[in-house]
């Protein structure tokens, strides 16, 4: 995917991550799912690789950040993976799936999350994507509320049974207006 031009929405500048960034994206991607609270359930091996491993997901489609415009520090990140990238797990030819949506707990309620989807669509229909896939676990609820809301549809036809202990993934796709 292209480099984008920051796009500022009110306090946020959300924009392609740059390199010397990646390991703070990794943190902040890890952080936004809440492993950094005490108590917190950590996530297996593989799945705290593909949290902190940020210069993979840049290499592998576009790595997008929210940058707080007064303190400058980066609060919201999200990658799109295009069909046939090896972190895509359900993208299918036509789409872009939307992958490690996170916002650090200290940004939450801004309205930052929506704007980072919003953003993303915008990004995938200028590829040429005809929709947007994502998945998200079956109890985040707050999740799919917003995902609903913004007019994602539920798939559960692409929804497979994963193996104990890995949670189970709701799919969701949006239909992307034509470039």
């Amino acid at each position: 995917m292209t480099t984008t031009p920051t796009v500022t929405t009110g306090t946020h500048a959300i924009r392609q991550a740059r390199p010397e960034e990646y390991d703070a994206v990794g943190r902040l991607t890890y952080e936004g799912f809440g492993h950094h609270l005490p108590g917190a359930r950590q996530p297996d091996e593989q799945r705290l690789e593909l949290l902190l491993d940020a210069s993979a997901r840049a290499r592998e489609g576009l790595l997008l950040v929210a940058e707080d415009l007064e303190t400058k520090r980066l609060v919201g990140t999200a990658s799109l993976l295009p069909f046939g990238s090896r972190l895509s797990r359900q993208a299918e030819e036509g789409e872009v799936e939307l992958r490690l949506l996170a916002v650090h707990p200290d940004a939450r309620r801004t309205g930052l999350g929506q704007k980072i989807l919003d953003e993303s669509a915008r990004l995938a229909a200028a590829q040429g994507a005809v929709r947007v896939v994502l998945d998200t676990a079956v109890d985040n609820v707050a999740s799919q509320r917003l995902y609903r809301r913004l007019g994602y549809i539920r798939r559960p036809e692409r929804e497979k049974e994963r193996p104990a202990p890995k949670v189970q993934l709701v799919v969701y796709t949006l239909e992307l207006p034509p470039a």
